[in-house]
């Protein structure tokens, strides 16, 4: 297979050496990109894969690692992975980290060319990085009325991280009236991931090993079953309030204080006990 890597930053050498040593991998040829933007790189590495021709081209692992990586794939109508772990010369997989580390998938890419980014925190090595394949120096031109950098918000960002109290619900508690209720405890409103993926929720607010990990002083939890995945995400509040009408929900095993009953009712009890 015949294979291109792709060098952003001179700090790219180390990890990129120690993958292609790790996987046996033997590269063929190197672009090497100095400056510019993503809309800028995309136009000069697209020219150069009509030059060599590769059927892999393997990206630093950084944001725009990743980024260059989806781009150009779909330019090409190949396959991209970002974060890749492993690359495996017999069956063509590759594996990676899903579910917020939790798990280790397994994926094979099927349409060439195959643009992978690499994952973060490799194993080192200390490999040495091969000086001795053909090298194409790209400059970038800067495109005027390109697409705008991505905006990068650190997960501590989110109002979510930094929450005193923080307003759960599931798929038994769905509404405006609950985004109200929130409001009139003044929690952070989150869900569950059945309730994103029903709809009308904000994914950003989603706990569980698939979304944000929180640590308010008092989480309320309505109408949520308390699967294992969500509840990793809740896992380290101070305190958990439950409430579900099913009294054997799991989720009561999980909480400091467990309420049976309506979400709304009891949620509305609370305020009513504020004012």
């Amino acid at each position: 297979m015949k294979i291109a890597m792709v060098i952003l930053k001179p700090e790219d050498e180390g990890p990129m050496a120690d993958f292609l040593a790790a996987h046996q991998l033997h590269p063929q040829c190197c672009w090497r990109v100095n400056g510019g933007n993503t809309e800028a790189q995309l136009p000069a590495l697209e020219a150069a894969f009509i030059t060599d021709s590769p059927e892999m081209v393997l990206f630093p692992s950084s944001a725009a690692g990743d980024e260059l990586a989806t781009r150009l794939a779909w330019r090409l109508h190949g396959s991209a992975i970002c974060q890749v772990q492993s690359w495996n010369n017999e069956t063509h997989t590759v594996t990676k980290a899903v579910y917020g580390s939790a798990l280790t998938a397994t994926l094979r890419p099927e349409r060439r060319p195959i643009c992978l980014s690499l994952a973060a925190n490799l194993p080192r090595l200390n490999a040495v990085f091969p000086t001795d394949i053909p090298t194409t120096e790209m400059v970038p031109i800067e495109i005027s009325g390109g697409l705008p950098e991505p905006e990068i918000l650190t997960k501590s960002a989110h109002p979510l991280q930094s929450a005193r109290v923080v307003l759960a619900t599931g798929q038994g508690a769905t509404g405006e009236i609950f985004e109200q209720l929130a409001a009139a405890l003044d929690a952070e409103p989150a869900f569950t991931r059945q309730r994103v993926m029903a709809g009308g929720c904000d994914e950003q607010r989603m706990l569980g090993i698939s979304g944000q990990s929180v640590a308010p002083e008092v989480c309320l939890i309505a109408g949520a079953s308390g699967a294992s995945a969500f509840m990793a995400g809740v896992a380290q509040s101070r305190f958990i309030v439950a409430i579900n009408q099913d009294r054997d929900a799991a989720v009561f095993a999980a909480a400091d204080v467990g309420v049976v009953g309506d979400a709304q009712e009891v949620l509305q009890a609370l305020v009513a006990c504020r004012v």
